[in-house]
């Protein structure tokens, strides 16, 4: 049974970070079938991914359902390195404009780095039209440097320019991510602090929030009751969140990732019923 199941027109997003193959006791061949089972029975509409490399990232595609599709470019450019990749339905959503930049002083050259960052990081954003409803959505996925205090103010900066662009052009906007640092770091303040973006587990109805104080990074040791969320799902005002949760679901005992997964599903305030 699906944490999440389908519900009305809403959209169905995640923001999940895949585990790049790292040579540990938790190999991408065991893992590998558990987000395949995790995702065919969530069925997202649009999925931010962190650390996948190419070849996990067509391993999954190949292995979902038929309308899935992938787009982004690796940190160190083209197919290279680690991706902050989108997934999303196809049958839901039309992709109309995509867009890598990197957290650097030169956004536009691949593998740039700056501010002290330990590795070169990207920001994948995708503009995209609903089918149902023809909502304009950009959707922003992010990978912010996990050493860098430096870096994240930029990082933020970055992501509220798209957020603010996407605006201009009537469009609504999904930020997703790994930010490496939990909802109580400055850097959470300066994206929502003035309504731009806000964060699902705050405007979800406190019915729809479920296992808000689970840690979403576990490096493969279960739930941990903490409530250091790093795994965030942000969206603007003309959407309304419905639900939200992390899915700890780890199928025969395989961890999909040292990250739980989180979902969403978010309205079209446009959409919503008028009250009475």
């Amino acid at each position: 049974m699906a944490l999440l199941p389908p519900r009305g027109r809403a959209l169905s997003v995640m923001t999940a970070n895949l585990r790049y193959p790292a040579r540990d006791r938790h190999p991408w061949a065991e893992r590998l079938p558990a987000w395949v089972e995790l995702l065919t029975r969530e069925t997202p509409h649009l999925v931010g991914t962190q650390e996948g490399t190419i070849e996990q990232l067509d391993a999954l595609v190949a292995a979902l359902p038929e309308r899935y599709a992938w787009t982004g470019e690796g940190r160190a450019g083209g197919d290279a390195g680690e991706f902050t990749a989108v997934l999303f339905d196809t049958q839901r959503l039309d992709a109309r404009a995509v867009d890598v930049r990197w957290i650097s002083e030169t956004p536009d050259v691949p593998g740039s780095r700056s501010w002290g960052s330990s590795h070169p990081r990207t920001i994948t954003s995708v503009d995209l039209r609903d089918r149902v409803g023809g909502h304009l959505l950009r959707f922003i996925n992010v990978h912010v440097d996990h050493r860098s205090e430096r870096a994240r103010p930029h990082a933020a900066r970055m992501l509220r320019e798209l957020v603010v662009q996407a605006a201009a052009d009537d469009a609504q906007a999904v930020v997703t991510g790994d930010f490496n640092v939990d909802q109580e770091h400055d850097l959470h303040r300066l994206l929502v602090s003035d309504g731009l973006v806000s964060d699902a587990v705050d405007t979800a109805p406190e019915a729809g929030v479920a296992d808000a104080d689970v840690d979403t990074f576990h490096f493969y040791r279960g739930v941990r009751r903490g409530g250091r969320r790093i795994d965030w799902i942000l969206h603007t005002p003309g959407l309304t969140t419905l639900a939200v949760a992390p899915n700890t679901w780890a199928p025969g005992g395989v961890f999909p990732s040292d990250h739980f997964p989180v979902q969403a599903h978010l309205q079209w305030a446009a959409d919503a019923p008028a009250a009475e």
